[in-house]
């Protein structure tokens, strides 16, 4: 039996070479678009919130910028022959640290007993993590998730303080990348139940043990972290801290203006701002990583219907976007961004960039009249389609619009929101129809395709698909060219089934200053790294 891809990298993991805070350094100063409400790393799913975590937290492993995995609380491990088992033996100068907690708990070393913790919450029934069927690999994890088994019987166990077993129910190649996500992040059981159900909602009821900590939350003026004294050895953490600013801080003033204005260090720009930034000398690092989606919700019975799916796949033309997108938007027919890597290049590029369901106003209708006779409907009820506000979003509905009227003879009224509440409504089910940007969690395929897993707290379309859960199921075991077409097979067989509609592909920009240095920006949902950030 072949064992995971990811198995060499365990067998082979070097130790990677100190509470919070010192004076050496400087504080970077970087703007966001939100305050955060929830750090609880198990639950967080707002993109900003995860940035935070992943710059207060360390898990065993951490995925650069370029896609890499590298161990960090890992110091070495080994996988069973069958590939099933596997062993994690921790570094020991990992410890929990923060600005706001009782002693008993501050400068406590974080254990195996912390990450078996961590994963198990995640399987607790009385409140299931979105992220929980990412794990699905994990022995007894998705009768869990079923009621079929105890979350007792997940299978993760620290078998001393500093040895971690999981053993999984078929070989996952992608077990480090998952151990790298926000997610995956410890949790020391005893600081939890002390904070009496409020783990992760403010200052005083987290523990850190990440290049940071958090040392305000703010959120109508700033969020501050500061250098975690206790980080791990060899793994020097240069800025001093950051002050990560919310809109309330910036009175009204956009991003770009108070960087151009000389207020912040570094932060996310847009397409227009191009010129002006580099006119002032900053860096730009830019990441095609997002994709613009159509979704429907399945879980509303109509839109469950393939037929009906694939009608409204077909009505979008996407030529009449040509022209009409601004520099930082390109019309896309597949899936996964060109962000995303396959063995060093863009796993776009090697896929192709070609859907399998194009624009076709006749397939529309003979679908449509399909998904009505299915339903035994004369006509189907579509609701409002959901639209973000910014970025030309409501002029490109309305060409989605346009192409459900023309070929269905459907309206859907346009709500504009922002976009945090546009993705609110989705998260929880409020909603028919909606246009919202996928980014990837880490570096592969299956960070977009997982999405959409039966299991997944994160199938906002509800889809279900035995046929399609077993091929990412059969991704775990594989790699190389194998690993590829089993990937591509399952982009293929989401989109025929209209279970996801790709509109744009986005590229984000990401400005800093002159003289700032070592921001290491990511097109991950790892988002930004400060550990390196300086300022001369």
């Amino acid at each position: 039996m072949k064992k995971p891809r990811a198995a060499a990298l365990i067998l082979s993991l070097l130790l990677l070479l100190g509470g919070c805070g010192s004076s050496a350094g400087e504080v970077i100063r970087y703007d966001i678009p939100t305050g955060v409400s929830l750090l609880d790393p198990q639950f967080a799913t707002d993109a900003t919130a995860r940035m935070i975590i992943s710059n207060t937290f360390e898990g065993l492993f951490r995925q650069q910028p370029d896609g890499e995995v590298i161990p960090r609380l890992a110091e070495s491990g080994e996988v069973s022959d069958d590939g099933l088992v596997w062993t994690f033996r921790l570094r020991r100068d990992a410890m929990w640290s923060a600005y706001s907690s009782r002693s008993d708990f501050h400068e406590s070393p974080v254990t195996a007993h912390d990450f078996a913790f961590a994963l198990s919450r995640m399987f607790d029934p009385a409140a299931f993590s979105p992220f929980a069927g990412e794990f699905s690999s994990i022995k007894n994890a998705s009768l869990i998730l079923s009621g079929a088994a105890p979350q007792s019987s997940l299978g993760v166990r620290a078998l001393d303080d500093y040895t971690l077993e999981i053993t999984l129910v078929r070989q996952d190649s992608r077990l480090p990348e998952l151990l790298s996500a926000s997610y995956a992040m410890p949790c020391k059981q005893e600081f939890f139940e002390s904070t009496r159900a409020r783990y992760g909602f403010d200052i005083g009821s987290l523990l850190c043990n990440g290049p940071f900590c958090l040392y305000n939350w703010n959120n109508d003026r700033v969020i501050s972290l500061r250098r975690n004294r206790n980080y791990l050895d060899g793994q020097p953490v240069v800025a001093r801290g950051v002050d990560l600013y919310t809109p309330g801080a910036a009175d009204g003033a956009e991003p770009a203006a108070r960087f151009l204005a000389g207020e912040t260090d570094a932060c996310k720009v847009s397409y227009f701002d191009l010129p002006a930034v580099e006119d002032a000398g900053g860096r730009v690092d830019s990441f095609e990583d997002t994709v613009w989606v159509l979704l429907l919700n399945g879980r509303r019975e109509p839109l469950a219907n393939t037929n009906i799916r694939q009608a409204v796949a077909y009505s979008v033309n996407r030529s009449l976007f040509e022209g009409r997108l601004p520099g930082n938007l390109r019309a896309a027919d597949t899936l996964v961004p060109p962000a995303i890597l396959w063995q060093g290049e863009s796993f776009r590029a090697r896929a192709g960039e070609k859907g399998p369901l194009v624009s076709s106003p006749d397939l529309a209708k003979r679908c449509y009249v399909a998904g009505l006779e299915d339903l035994g409907l004369s006509a189907l009820p579509l609701g409002e389609l959901l639209v973000c506000e910014g970025n030309d979003q409501r002029a490109l509905a309305g060409y989605v619009q346009q192409g459900l009227q023309r070929s269905l003879g459907l309206f859907a009224g346009l709500s504009v929101l922002p976009q945090e509440e546009v993705l609110e409504r989705v998260r929880a089910g409020d909603f028919d129809a909606a246009i919202v940007p996928l980014s990837a969690a880490y570096s592969s395929p299956d960070a977009l395709l997982s999405l959409f897993r039966s299991g997944s707290g994160q199938n906002w379309a509800g889809y279900s698909n035995a046929a399609y859960d077993a091929l990412l199921d059969s991704a775990s075991a594989l790699d190389g060219d194998a690993l590829f077409d089993v990937y591509r097979q399952a982009e293929t067989l989401l989109l025929e089934d209209g279970a996801v509609i790709p509109l744009y592909f986005e590229t984000n920009y990401y400005a800093s200053a002159k003289g700032v240095s070592g921001i290491g920006f990511s097109p991950f949902l790892t988002g930004v790294s400060f550990q390196s950030a300086d300022r001369e």
